[in-house]
């Protein structure tokens, strides 16, 4: 796993958010976002292949990119999401941004994601977005 991605330089397409080759997921609590943070970890994933936000930090982030996106963004899927995202942040969903290699990676954070209630994943592939759970 390389490329890491830090909350100062979230990956963009058209100033909508879309971290490609990462997997986004939403929990309801910060016990189960420690929760899957540690058991990804034992699973082989680095600490820095994982990336938490706080609803906070999911509303500020969220309304700065949708204010800022470009038109062009406005006819991709990526500009609804993160307005799905933004409505879940203000209830209280902590995010988890899980980087994936492949599809056997894929399938075995969402496996670990389910076992931790996850609300929601989806997998951000070059061309499509994936709603996994």
């Amino acid at each position: 796993m390389s490329t890491t991605i830090d909350k100062d330089h979230l990956p963009t397409s058209f100033g909508a958010f879309k971290p490609v080759g990462h997997m986004l997921v939403g929990l309801p609590g910060d016990l189960q976002l420690q929760a899957l943070s540690t058991s990804l970890q034992q699973a082989g994933w680095p600490a820095d292949a994982l990336l938490q936000f706080t609803p906070r930090e999911g509303v500020a982030e969220l309304e700065a990119m949708i204010d800022n996106a470009g038109g062009m963004a406005g006819f991709g899927y990526e500009l609804t999401m993160m307005r799905r995202y933004l409505a879940l942040s203000r209830q209280g969903v902590r995010w988890l941004l899980v980087k994936v290699d492949n599809d056997e990676q894929t399938e075995q954070a969402v496996a670990l994601a389910r076992d931790q209630s996850a609300m929601l994943a989806v997998r951000y592939r070059l061309l499509i977005v994936e709603e996994l759970i």
